[in-house]
């Protein structure tokens, strides 16, 4: 194939360049210090294994030759052996920069946290972020990420965000796991993984979407996207010299200016100085996949656990420049917690784990019949519904769907039927259906086989699959779920009156005067940025006797 022969070309030509990067090291582990007589010795790049040596060398010639000329001395680029390589390199001190991804970044935090320091992190065109795909080949049949399941999978390294990580959180958002799969391969780079997909070595791939559409004339399709994250963090080891580090972080991020780029990614628009906590969402998917805790908490820190109603790097979207803006505010470090599901969440505010929670009014209700929560504010809704699906108003509310092709044309059809809810504990996914069919003369605990699939997701596809019957699920998450399977083959066969918007809630004993001040922030917060990444009108001061009503059931 012509992509193939490009690359043995590349690697070809660039080898002798790629080997010379790899042979450099820094004397005794640190930046040493020239004397007048002395040349100025060279700074040691690191760069992950992602695609072929050859490419990626190609790739990140430009920013070696701005880093030379910003900082008046030679950089060597050192294409890692592997991952764990540049791992333990960089916080080892055997490299004095490395440009990672930020799952590799979390790991290298999490072993060498007081030798690693984030220093910039690309901005594309689009915006600040990248994205991962999961790939078949054309005319594979396998069109949307369900037909992926029972097929043959090819993943990049276990420490990668674009080929494993973010891939993996995918398939389990919409409930496949990798037992799920006829095989699954680790096949390190990425090139790797679009080459076996187009030979027929394996049926579905995992990359990042830069990669996949390099082969996209070549017979790849794209299945799935996901959400978008910080593509590249560019990070230093502790031993380099703070005044190095810094001429480092000024030099690039002064690019967005307009000035020539280096085309590490024709998309790159520029750098931005880079926050630890700018990745933690990848550390919350870390943590809900694996177990691994990576998160980083200061003394300072104050904690926020939002239900899980959809996946990390949307809650992070939509929350985290609100937890920012709090920071802000206030001084001290408002971080988000993101449990795995609706029963770690519930377990995680009843344990006072957290300071502050935000989650549907039923959920509300049931830890305020065992634990003292106190509303504070309630969410109100954008007028009409978002494109993401959020529900306008003070208010929301669920729906009952089924197939589209289904014989049940009527809510007495749902009689002896198997329904998937979202969970038992959910608002927009089980209670407001159950209140909705109770007062039409259905009891749904009595004449319905019920059957709780955990996510909105679940049910969204367990109808779409024909799995089950029909499905109670948040009227928004037929939005937010529209790219994952054909909604032409879904009907909403009831929409239920509206509940109570989300509560923000205190969850255990906090200085007062901050309580004071963040009620009074949030009921008079204007920020517009802040209230469109939340897709929300704002929020206003809580009533606690609207939710009576939900404690009853």
């Amino acid at each position: 194939m012509k992509r193939t022969a490009i690359l043995l070309t590349v690697l070809a030509t660039v080898a002798a360049c790629s080997d010379q990067g790899n042979t450099n090291s820094i004397t005794n582990s640190a930046e040493t210090k020239a004397s007048p007589r002395q040349a100025v010795p060279p700074l040691i790049l690191s760069i992950l294994p992602v695609e072929s040596a050859g490419s990626m060398y190609e790739r990140f010639l430009p920013l070696k030759y701005h880093l030379e000329n910003t900082l008046k001395r030679p950089v060597n680029i050192k294409i890692a052996k592997d991952y764990d390589a540049a791992i333990r390199e960089l916080g080892t001190g055997q490299v004095h920069i490395a440009c990672l991804d930020p799952a590799t970044y979390c790991e290298v935090r999490a072993r060498y946290r007081e030798n690693v320091i984030p220093l910039v992190r690309t901005v594309t065109k689009e915006g600040a972020t990248s994205r991962s795909v999961l790939i078949a080949k054309s005319g594979s049949g396998i069109g949307k990420v369900v037909d992926a399941k029972g097929k043959r999978l090819a993943l990049g390294n276990q420490q990668s965000s674009f080929g494993y990580l973010i891939p993996l959180s995918m398939l389990n958002e919409v409930g496949i796991g990798i037992k799920d799969f006829a095989s699954v391969d680790h096949l390190q780079q990425e090139d790797s993984v679009a080459l076996s997909i187009l030979i027929g070595n394996h049926d579905v791939g995992a990359l990042s979407e830069f990669v996949a559409k390099k082969y996209t004339e070549d017979g790849l399709v794209i299945i799935k996207t996901s959400e978008a994250i910080p593509q590249f963090v560019l990070c230093a080891s502790r031993r380099l010299l703070p005044a190095t580090r810094e001429v480092i972080i000024k030099g690039l991020v002064s690019l967005s200016d307009g000035r020539s780029l280096p085309a590490v990614d024709e998309r790159i628009g520029g750098f931005v100085a880079a926050e630890d906590r700018d990745f933690d969402v990848v550390r919350v998917m870390i943590k809900n996949l694996t177990g691994r805790d990576h998160i980083e908490y200061g003394p300072k820190t104050i904690k926020v656990a939002v239900l899980p109603l959809y996946s990390a790097i949307t809650l992070y979207k939509r929350y985290e420049p609100l937890m920012r803006y709090l920071s802000q505010k206030t001084g001290y470090e408002f971080k988000l917690v993101v449990p795995r599901d609706f029963d770690d969440f519930m377990d995680v505010v009843k344990r006072g784990a957290v300071d502050f929670s935000y989650q549907n009014p039923y959920i509300f209700s049931l830890i305020d019949r065992e634990v003292d929560l106190r509303p504070l504010v309630t969410t109100i809704g954008e007028d009409s519904p978002s494109e993401d699906g959020m529900e306008g108003g003070e208010s929301f509310r669920g729906v009952i769907i089924t197939r589209a092709d289904s014989s049940i044309r009527h809510i007495n059809g749902l009689k002896n039927k198997k329904v998937f809810i979202t969970s038992p504990k959910s608002a927009g996914g089980y209670l407001s259906q159950k209140l909705f069919l109770l007062r039409n003369g259905i009891d749904v605990e009595k004449d319905m086989n019920i059957v709780d699939a955990k996510r909105q997701e679940n049910v969204i596809l367990g109808v779409y699959r024909g799995e089950a019957d029909a499905g109670f699920v948040r009227e928004s998450a037929l939005v937010v779920w529209k790219d994952a399977v054909d909604m032409k083959r879904i009907r909403v066969l009831a929409r239920t009156e509206p509940l109570p918007n989300w509560p923000f809630a205190l969850c255990r004993n906090t200085d007062p005067s901050l309580v004071k001040a963040v009620t009074r922030l949030l009921t008079e917060l204007r920020d517009r940025d802040v209230l469109k990444a939340a897709r929300i009108r704002g929020f206003r001061e809580a009533d606690e006797a609207e939710f009576e009503a939900l404690r009853r059931y």
